[in-house]
């Protein structure tokens, strides 16, 4: 039936999209660990990840559209839940697991962007600040110290 498949297509979404924050949050903790040398590793992972995310939201969109037309209703979780029948709680627990683990996702990386955003900043003021130090450097090599 189309509720079990509909229900495993969500399950793996939610797995993907768990993968993708899992990755976030290692990224989140080198960051504030000052463990960049991990980070172009994580970005890697990041970004095979959010592929595998990417192509289980495209299934689960193809399937719940192909399912709404069969059943002649809207393409939503609200509108196929109303007509699931016999699967309708584990239908509905795994749309709410789905929504809360995308809910987490976009907090998490709105807070490593953040992170990023700050990085950013602390190394900007690092870098003026040793510009700064070396146009003093030169100015004190300049002195004539003979006496």
């Amino acid at each position: 039936m189309w509720q079990t498949q509909l229900i495993q297509h969500l399950s793996s979404q939610t797995e993907a999209i768990e993968a993708v924050l899992d990755v976030v949050k290692r990224q989140r903790e080198a960051l504030k660990e000052g463990r960049l040398e991990l980070l172009s590793d994580l970005m890697h992972e990041l970004d095979r990840a959010q592929r595998q995310a990417s192509v289980e939201e495209s299934l689960r969109a193809a399937l719940v559209s192909k399912i709404a037309s069969e059943q002649g209703c809207d393409p939503t979780l609200e509108a196929l839940v109303s007509i699931s029948g016999e699967n309708r709680d584990e239908l509905i627990s795994v749309g709410k697991a789905l929504r809360k683990t995308v809910t987490k996702a976009q907090s998490e990386i709105q807070i490593l962007g953040t992170l990023v955003d700050e990085s950013k900043t602390l190394n900007e003021m690092m870098i003026n600040e040793w510009r700064r130090l070396g146009s003093i450097s030169t100015e004190v090599s300049s002195l004539d110290l003979k006496g």
